[in-house]
């Protein structure tokens, strides 16, 4: 063999050799970005606070994890760039299974959100396959199958906030609005049924007769709607002219968690009478059920000045006791 054929055969070989180290790599990668974490997170809260001094700072906050028990927090994502400073986290949901993370922030020149597994690792920002239909992000949910996506993003054709709720999926990166605002209504606190068919929400409407002179308010009517996926066949189950700021639907499909004038009541998905869970003094917010539905977590002011308080309590409102004592403001987020 001469010496050109042997450098040949040499080449041959070590160019195969890279070929194989870079395909099996390369698959060993993609495998690591679409699988679960490595080290599940089970049995924990998962919520939003600006307790580190750092992102207190920077005007941002975190996402962070503690175990139902109190033990173990920590956090997952820290504070996250965007342009010439950090981004405010104003919504989480995540997904037990594939044990992935999604992340609002409402930034106008955003026009996505984050996403991430719960143990913090791959965080990317998600953006929509065209358009803009995602700036602005307030409020996001997951489906129960791991990949759609329902949000509340502000509408920019009003003066004054007004939210749409926006329904796609991480997939095909699509989205497309169901709910579109007007000057007098916005829809706010979207969440899935547990088998994915269904919506809630809770639509905020003010009406031009409800201003007083000079612009103030004298009330704003509030509606608790159960919709189909797309937005269709709309019911409205509850009305009150007292503030509804929250919804969470059960794992069993049967109740509501609803945030009523600040306290959490639980509330038949077909209706019928409200049941009142808290009377905390400073108020309750962000109620979360159990992947199991038995029990609720929920956030309430510490009587220490600038902290505030996981609870979790039993789906009847019993047996509230609290998870840990947080300093900085607080956004329960979900279980896992």
């Amino acid at each position: 063999m001469t010496t050109t054929a042997r450098f040949r055969k040499t080449n041959f070989i070590t160019a195969y050799v890279l070929a194989v180290l870079i395909l099996f790599f390369g698959r060993q990668l993609a495998l690591h970005m679409l699988s679960p974490a490595s080290d599940p997170v089970e049995n924990a809260l998962i919520f939003i606070s600006d307790t580190d001094s750092i992102d207190a700072g920077r005007q941002s906050n975190s996402v962070y994890r503690i175990g139902v028990d109190g033990s173990g927090m920590k956090r997952l994502v820290g504070s996250i760039p965007h342009g010439d400073g950090y981004l405010r986290v104003t919504d989480i949901d995540c997904h037990a299974t594939s044990q992935s993370l999604v992340i609002a922030s409402h930034r106008h020149d955003l026009n996505g959100f984050h996403h991430a597994l719960l143990d913090g690792s791959g965080l990317h920002l998600d953006k929509p396959a065209a358009g803009d239909l995602l700036s602005a992000t307030r409020q996001i949910a997951l489906a129960p199958d791991g990949m759609g996506i329902l949000v509340s993003r502000q509408d920019l054709a009003f003066a004054e906030p007004r939210f749409s709720l926006v329904a796609g999926d991480l997939a095909s990166r699509e989205y497309r609005s169901i709910k579109l605002p007007t000057a007098n209504r916005s829809y706010l606190s979207p969440d899935w049924s547990p088998d994915g068919r269904e919506i809630v929400y809770i639509i905020e409407e003010l009406s031009d007769n409800a201003r007083l002179s000079g612009g103030s308010v004298s009330t704003r009517p509030y509606a608790l709607v159960i919709a189909a996926s797309d937005g269709s066949d709309e019911q409205v189950i509850f009305e009150t002219t007292l503030a509804l700021t929250d919804v969470a639907w059960s794992p069993t499909g049967e109740w509501l968690a609803v945030v009523v004038d600040r306290q959490v009541y639980r509330f038949h998905r077909y209706g019928g009478e409200l049941i009142k869970l808290t009377n905390h003094l400073g108020g309750a917010t962000s109620p979360r059920f159990s992947l199991d539905g038995a029990q609720i977590s929920y956030v309430t002011p510490s009587t220490f000045p600038g902290q505030n308080q996981l609870f979790v309590m039993n789906a009847d409102g019993s047996g509230k006791r609290r998870v840990a004592n947080i300093r900085g403001d607080v956004v329960n987020g979900c279980w896992v």
